[in-house]
């Protein structure tokens, strides 16, 4: 599954907002060191990859916030971010394998960042978002 764009600006400063949910958007993240080991993973992909800054993450019960600021084509970092993300936490978590079969995430998307002003709302709301907040906003 493609990630979906949801907007039609060019991004301010090529930073981006990124949300991943899990399949089914089912609650697999309930255990804080799943979450914090996750955080890590996508830190550690991220820093790996050429041409990409991680500016915030965080991981609730059932998606992900990434913000970035890269000039490469989103795309290709959301299939870098989501495949690495998913084959690794699933590898060390097999419990995660056995609650979705096929794949870690469900739906993904990401929206450019449209000014100063919405890079520090995003960022605040991303440094806020607490774990048991399912909503993806």
């Amino acid at each position: 599954m493609s990630m979906k764009q949801r907007s039609d600006y060019p991004a301010y400063q090529d930073y981006y907002h990124m949300v991943g949910a899990t399949k089914y958007r089912k609650n697999l993240f309930l255990d804080e060191e799943m979450r914090v080991r996750l955080a890590e993973i996508i830190r550690e992909v991220i820093q790996a990859k050429d041409g990409v800054d991680l500016i915030e993450c965080t991981v609730a019960y059932n998606h992900i916030h990434v913000l970035i600021k890269t000039s490469i084509e989103i795309s290709k970092i959301g299939q870098v971010i989501w495949g690495a993300s998913s084959r690794i936490i699933r590898k060390e978590y097999p419990i995660l394998v056995q609650e979705v079969e096929s794949g870690l995430w469900g739906g993904k998307s990401w929206n450019a960042i449209k000014d100063q002003e919405h890079f520090e709302n995003c960022k605040s709301y991303i440094r806020r978002h607490k774990p048991d907040n399912t909503k993806m906003d």
